[in-house]
């Protein structure tokens, strides 16, 4: 039996010899299951006839509390010797569908770079991975998803594994899962059915009597199971059973005239609702509470962790005293108005009894619960948002949170507690869980305290960010603008202006204006050394947002002892493997990279990357990014097939993550194009190109700097098909953009004017390719250095020029000259130094540098 980490069980054969599957997250065996035999075998038989080269869901759909989820758990463990693995999955929410998707990931051991030391895997790397091993039956085919409570059809589908080995059934009350599976409704009990059941949990029950009582359930199983609970424990005779029964209907009735539930079922609880009233108050109480929660599984820890809050006293009693505690559960189980899971130490009430108890409150009383529940929620919250361990409380806690609707609450615990479940989801990787929950946070926080509200402001910048990561840049600019200004004037803590400073410079890189975004990032650090001193985190965090700004500007020697500086501080402060002083350390590595050192950026990111490897696995988002610097490290230092090798590698691990159209995937398809048009393939490096320049406009516009190199690129490959044409219209077009945006003398600019020489070059336009060689030439010595290896590219190619038109003697000692400053900076077998050694022209491509 395992325990609350609720690793998958496996039960003992008792029918065959058989090994049984590996149960993931199935709940525990219904011990009064009764009857259903039809049913189980028509469920058997649909199953058997899907094809197995394609899931097709079989869908048990039908009315509340007519046992749908109880037939497919009695199938799921009368089959379980069928199976190789069978998940349970709770589809309620799309989130409660990734969590189970992740865990199954885990169990199964299919996405380790995604994993921390104790295998909580990330939501954006597992799930993924998983859908991809049931698709292939690689570790395990012949596998069983239920997905539970499915009502949501589209969104439910979309994690079905495709063509995979396996099957899929899916419970729902949403009746058009008709027209995509096969349906089989699942109906009340038979007559007899109900009789056993009462049978089962009153023997002393008379058959004539068992009938009776049946007939006034209407042979609901819910409601033949809460009597039989009830007439277990009170052993109350059934003519008084049938009197309470029908004086609760009418009652029913006028709470909610058109209920959705059965009314049987809610006369039922009521019976029981009451004698727990009588007999345990607090337990009433507290299941009042609980019905303010989600249908899902309540951590007891949550109970008993939650002391001295703002709860009903009859409440506070039972949490202060676990014996009063457990003695409620059990009370409440007994009626089974509760279930209880020892595995997972968790709580669970049937999502109709909520229904039930919540339409029997008053708008005031509601509001009570709603906080009692608030309060419970807000001193369970977890430790760290961004420790892999704190995950599972945050996920056991997240459909909570979203179910009593802690976003309306205006307690500032509620409030952190959802603010730092934004940043689980992120940290996790459900960006758009994030983003949807972000956003919900601020327009009712906003509504309530206005936009002053230090909650409010800290919001905005993260939904503004959250935004940003999903592609919404137009909607996240607005957001964190006000920010800065409800920040400037605010007499509040200056730790929030800084923050704001910083948020506003990330966002206004992904609009390319790079230079407002320079001297915001440099104000906030500026500002923060002055109140905080040079080793304070808020610091830290504007010395590398200034350090980015530098080097998205062209200022690469100026940002290099700023992030050397930045990057040794961070590591004091976190830990050498920490996360902060990784990334500082990636930017370290693209400032010397960009700034000519191509040999030491090359060995100094080697290090970074296997650091990064061994503190967080080669899945984790910041290990790719550095895999993604580390392969145009590689290529700037010579080595072609080891950089497209690990570009490539990089990039599929992106568009498994994120979709192609991702800014990281985008990023890296950037480079990749480029390995492919130095490998030979003009072809596929034309068609990724443009594919990536089409998604760069769509996200950035077609006038940030990032779009302009990538169209830059795309010439030099057109170059290579024998298109100059195509190629002069590319580059005359990104130069133009170029000149407007960050300047004519950016170092980006530059590059792409060798690209315009090598064309004028091949269009036989020489007196072209010479001018604009000679005034680049001039301008790249100033800006980037003589002994820079895209100013001796350019002096190589200035050779050649020369000599075609004529003029030997000056080319020779121009081309000598680029040699011996290439055998300066670059390795013997650099392909631009033979390049140049051998007379032909160089061409120099341009890599995205992180944002």
């Amino acid at each position: 039996m395992p325990d609350s980490s609720g690793d998958p069980v496996r039960l003992m054969p008792t029918t065959t010899t058989a090994t049984p599957a590996l149960l993931v997250k199935v709940p525990l065996r219904t011990t009064s299951f009764v009857g259903r035999q039809a049913l189980l075998r028509a469920v058997q038989e649909q199953l058997q006839a899907q094809d197995t080269r394609a899931v097709l869901p079989h869908a048990l759909h039908g009315l509340g509390g007519v046992g749908k989820s109880q037939l497919a758990l009695e199938y799921v463990y009368t089959h379980q010797h069928d199976y190789k693995v069978i998940c349970w999955i709770p589809a309620e929410r799309e989130s409660l569908i990734v969590f189970a998707l992740a865990g199954l990931a885990a169990h199964l051991g299919i996405a380790p770079g995604g994993r921390d030391s104790l295998g909580a895997p990330s939501a954006d790397t597992a799930v993924p991975a998983v859908l991809e091993a049931l698709r292939t039956g690689a570790p395990y085919d012949n596998w069983l998803l239920v997905f539970d409570n499915a009502e949501d059809i589209e969104m439910a589908r979309s994690y079905f594994p495709t063509n995979g080995p396996g099957k899929v059934i899916v419970t729902s009350r949403n009746r058009h899962w008709e027209r995509v599976a096969t349906p089989l409704q699942v109906n009340v009990f038979e007559r007899q059915e109900s009789v056993e059941l009462l049978q089962k949990r009153s023997p002393d029950l008379t058959p004539e009597d068992a009938d009776r009582l049946a007939e006034a359930l209407g042979d609901l199983p819910l409601a033949v199971e809460q009597a039989g609970a009830w007439r277990a424990v009170t052993g109350m005779l059934v003519d008084e059973c049938l009197d309470l029964l029908a004086q609760g209907s009418p009652e029913i009735l006028e709470l909610d005239p058109n209920p959705d539930y059965p009314v049987s079922v809610a006369a039922a609880w009521d019976i029981s609702l009451e004698r727990i009233r009588e007999n345990n108050p607090g337990a009433r109480q507290l299941l009042d509470i609980c019905a303010g929660m989600a249908p899902e599984p309540i951590p007891r820890s949550m109970l008993r962790g939650s002391r001295s809050v703002g709860i009903p006293p009859e409440v506070d009693a039972l949490l202060r005293e676990s014996i009063k505690l457990n003695r409620a559960v059990r009370d409440l189980s007994q009626f089974s108005l509760v279930k209880v899971d020892p595995r997972s130490d968790t709580i669970q009430m049937h999502r109709l009894l909520q229904t039930v108890l919540l339409a029997k409150l008053s708008a005031e009383e509601r509001a009570l619960v709603r906080d009692a529940t608030h309060q419970l929620l807000a001193a369970a919250k977890p430790g760290s948002c961004s420790s892999p361990t704190e995950w599972p409380a945050y996920q056991a806690l997240l459909p909570h949170v979203l179910a009593s609707l802690a976003v309306i609450s205006t307690d500032i615990y509620v409030r952190e507690l959802v603010y730092d479940t934004v940043h689980f989801l992120y940290f996790w990787g459900d960006h758009e869980g994030a983003a949807d929950l972000a956003r919900q946070a601020w327009n009712a926080w906003s509504a309530v305290s206005g936009e002053e509200d230090i909650h409010v402001v800290r919001t905005a910048r993260t939904l503004s960010f959250l935004l940003r990561q999903t592609g919404g840049i137009p909607e996240s600019i607005p957001l964190v603008e006000r920010a800065l200004e409800v920040s400037r004037r605010s007499d509040g803590d200056p730790e929030e202006l800084i923050e704001s400073l910083v948020e506003l410079a990330d966002g206004r890189r992904y609009q390319g204006r790079f230079e407002e975004a320079w001297d915001l990032s440099k104000k906030a650090t500026e500002l923060a050394r002055d109140l905080f001193g040079p080793e304070d985190p808020t610091t830290l965090r504007g010395t590398h947002s200034w350090g980015v700004d530098l080097r998205l500007r062209g200022q690469f020697r100026e940002a290099l002892p700023l992030d050397r500086e930045n990057a040794r501080l961070l590591e004091v402060l976190f830990g050498p493997t920490s996360f902060f002083t990784l990334n500082s350390l990636n930017g370290l590595s693209v400032g010397m990279r960009e700034s000519g050192d191509y040999l030491s950026a090359r060995d100094f990111q080697e290090d970074v990357h296997r650091q990064a490897r061994t503190a967080f696995g080669e899945e984790h988002p910041l290990t790719l990014r550095i895999a993604r610097d580390l392969a145009v490290c590689r290529r700037r230092d010579g080595a072609l097939e080891e950089a497209a090798k690990l570009a490539e590698e990089t990039l599929q691990r992106f568009i498994t993550r994120y979709g192609p159209d991702h800014f990281d995937a985008l990023f890296t398809a950037t480079n990749v194009s480029v390995d492919l048009r130095l490998a030979g393939d003009h072809e596929g490096s034309r068609r990724l190109g443009e594919t990536t320049l089409r998604g760069y406009v769509a996200r950035l516009g077609e006038n940030h700097a990032h779009t302009l190199l990538t169209k830059a690129n795309l010439a030099a490959t057109h170059r290579a098909l024998g298109a100059p044409e195509q190629a002069q219209e590319l580059e005359d077009d990104a130069a133009r953009r170029l000149t407007d945006t960050v300047g004519p003398r950016h170092i980006t600019t530059l590059t792409v004017a060798i690209g315009q020489a090598n064309t004028a070059y091949a269009l036989l336009d020489i007196e072209r390719a010479h001018k604009i060689d000679s005034a680049n030439l001039a301008e790249l010595a100033e800006v980037a250095g003589e002994d820079h290896p895209l100013t001796l590219s350019c002096t190589a190619n200035l050779a050649l020029d020369l000599r075609r038109l004529g003029r030997g003697a000056e080319a020779d000692e121009i081309q000598r000259k680029a040699v011996a400053g290439f055998s300066r900076v670059v390795r013997d077998d650099h392909p631009w130094l033979l390049a140049a050694r051998q007379g032909r022209r160089i061409e120099c491509d341009m890599a995205p540098m992180p944002l």
